[in-house]
């Protein structure tokens, strides 16, 4: 990605492609990682693959975050869109994180481990894998909904700042009262 200047680009929409993509780079990175280590550490297949397959998913909607914010970026180079119009689509991928994380986590907690168990598959679920993959989910969605907070505070700020400017503010003519 080419370093561009805040006259082409921005900084709250090269922001929020940050964030998007971090996170996708980092729920990817955790789930190989674990998957090294159960593995490694004589996990059978089942139990060392499965657990981490939910921070694959949630690489796999960070990408798709940061796929949306990279070509939105385009589109402001190539002159397909107005800074307005990125404003709102980055604002509007960073709402659905804020949307979408605790929802997914709700989802997570009440529906997939409970289901997960009745199914029993608890077996392949149980043990060390589970609990640091329930635990690495918790954490790291949490986080993750925090900077996309933060991304849209940011957002609200730079569509003031560039697309939006203040109007100038006018010197007062009011004539100043003489104390004599």
């Amino acid at each position: 990605m080419p370093s561009l200047s805040n006259d082409q680009v921005p900084k709250p929409l090269t922001y929020t492609l940050m964030y998007h993509g971090l996170w996708a780079a980092l729920f990817l990175m955790t789930t190989i990682l674990y998957w090294a280590i159960f593995l490694y550490s004589g996990q059978d297949t089942f139990r060392a693959l499965v657990p981490p397959l939910g921070l694959l998913f949630f690489a796999v909607v960070a990408g798709i975050g940061c796929w949306l914010a990279y070509t939105t970026r385009l589109a402001i180079l190539l002159g397909q869109a107005s800074w307005d119009d990125a404003f709102t689509l980055s604002s509007w991928s960073s709402w659905g994180v804020l949307i979408f994380a605790p929802a997914s986590l709700a989802v997570w907690q009440w529906a997939i481990i409970p289901a997960s168990h009745a199914l029993g598959l608890q077996e392949g679920w149980g043990g060390v894998p589970g609990v640091l993959t329930e635990g690495a989910i918790k954490v790291e969605v949490i986080v993750w909904w925090l900077s996309h907070l933060l991304s849209v505070r940011g957002l609200i700020r730079g569509r003031r700042d560039y697309v939006r400017p203040a109007p100038p503010v006018e010197a007062e003519t009011a004539p100043i009262a003489s104390i004599a």
